[in-house]
């Protein structure tokens, strides 16, 4: 019995508290309530204000994730070998990033060692296609590879379907048979209404008149057969182009990149059961200056592995909190100026500094939350617009992406400036005179 009671007399102030923070929460409210009657245009102000300062911030952080991501889809490779400054193209300013030369000869040295299964120079390039007898292009991102003699899957599309090889190179001369395969993805077969076996007409984008005069001219221009329709993750929430594989030295021939044998990075993968440390190595020995990613570092949809993309996600990161707990402070300051009657009314009934505190902190949250989530809508719908602004003027890809985190990401920069724009109000709150106001 006596434990019953002092279990009970335990339980008795956890319930007095639950009990007077709901009846806070309620007060909040209400106080919310009446200040969008009174203030109509300041409160919708405020959450205006926190909503641009969100949704700014949701379009510079995709914007700096699109800088960071490298390729369309997960690479299955152990290895992946970067040139210095290399791995991004920056559709911002339409400026491709640095590129490795001789990439036949460098990758078939790593490719005739024992532990590697296969080494394949990578080249992305923005190309035009359509099919035979169509009138419009679509404009796709295509992916040079040398497929490996066992098929393997490279950012997510499997070479299969792809002649071992690259038949066409001919050790440097460009002159051998073109092989005429193009593997699509879903996302490309369907944009272009195309299916395995269709005739498509490949070439670089160019403006209209000029693509007239190359075509004339029998230049960088050729057709292709769909040899398989891959099935692919839909990446439809980021905005990417659709992909397409064919051999590296027919994109290089297309492109132009066949001047210097170019490529964007090399993948490497090692045979089962052995380290890739040796492999590592060699890659290093290969090329000295390059960075050297394992698998498991080869992260690039991460902000974190390109340091302009970091530091403009920071920026971006430290601005939005400084200007959105500036105008929460500003706003939560201009209201409690007009409520100080309010404010003084409570403390007579009988409300604590600390009720009275605890009222205000949770009204202002509240504001800044809602303003929060509306700015997570117009981020969503910032970026797409961006995206599509960016292609059709400037830039041959999206330059944005999004992610599902940038949604609790951005709720809590906005919470986190709430928190920190509360001390001056609060102070407000604190230093009202009750006698004072409730005598005018």
């Amino acid at each position: 019995m006596a434990e019953k009671r002092s279990l009970q007399s335990r339980e008795r102030p956890r319930v007095h508290r639950l009990r007077r923070w709901l009846g806070l929460f309620r007060v909040s409210v209400g106080r919310l309530a009446s200040q969008l009657r009174r203030l109509p245009r300041q409160t919708a102000v405020t959450v205006a204000l926190v909503a641009l300062t969100i949704a700014l911030l949701i379009i510079v952080t995709g914007i700096s994730a699109g800088l960071a991501v490298d390729s369309t889809a997960d690479d299955e490779a152990d290895i992946r070998v970067l040139p210095p400054g290399g791995g991004t193209l920056s559709s911002v300013v339409d400026v491709e990033s640095a590129r490795f030369g001789s990439v036949h000869e460098t990758a078939a040295s790593i490719d005739q060692r024992d532990d590697v299964a296969y080494a394949t120079p990578v080249l992305t390039e923005v190309i035009q296609i359509r099919t035979e007898g169509s009138d419009e292009f679509e404009t796709v991102l295509a992916m040079g590879v040398i497929p490996p003699e066992e098929p393997a899957t490279i950012e997510g599309v499997s070479t299969a379907s792809l002649e071992p090889g690259d038949p066409h190179f001919a050790n440097g001369t460009y002159d051998g048979a073109r092989t005429g395969e193009i593997v699509l993805t879903d996302s490309a077969a369907n944009g272009l209404n195309a299916s395995s076996g269709n005739n498509l007409e490949v070439t670089s984008p160019t403006p209209s008149a000029s693509l007239r005069q190359e075509r004339n001219n029998q230049s960088r221009s050729a057709i292709y057969t769909a040899t398989t329709v891959e099935e692919t993750d839909s990446n439809d929430l980021t905005g990417e182009l659709p992909l397409v594989m064919l051999h590296l030295s027919e994109l290089q021939s297309i492109t132009g990149a066949d001047d210097d044998d170019l490529a964007d990075q090399v993948l490497v993968e090692t045979e089962s059961g052995t380290s890739t440390a040796a492999a590592e190595s060699a890659a290093a020995d290969t090329y000295p200056t390059a960075t050297i990613q394992s698998g498991s570092e080869s992260d690039f949809g991460s902000i974190r592995s390109d340091d302009f993309a970091l530091a403009t996600s920071l920026v971006a990161l430290v601005v939005a909190i400084l200007i959105c707990s500036l105008f929460v402070a500003t706003s939560s300051a201009l209201t409690i100026d007009r409520d100080r009657r309010t404010i003084a009314v409570l403390a007579a009934v009988g409300f604590s500094v600390r009720s009275r505190l605890a009222i205000v902190a949770i009204t202002t949250l509240s504001l800044t939350l809602a303003g929060a989530v509306a700015g997570v809508v117009l981020g969503i719908v910032g970026i797409s617009i961006t995206n599509h602004v960016a292609t059709a003027t400037m830039a041959p890809r999206p330059i944005a992406t999004l992610r599902p985190a940038f949604v609790p990401y951005a709720i809590g920069v906005a919470l986190l400036a709430g928190v920190l724009a509360l001390p001056y109000p609060l102070y407000l709150v604190a230093r009202t005179n009750v006698v004072a106001e409730l005598g005018r």
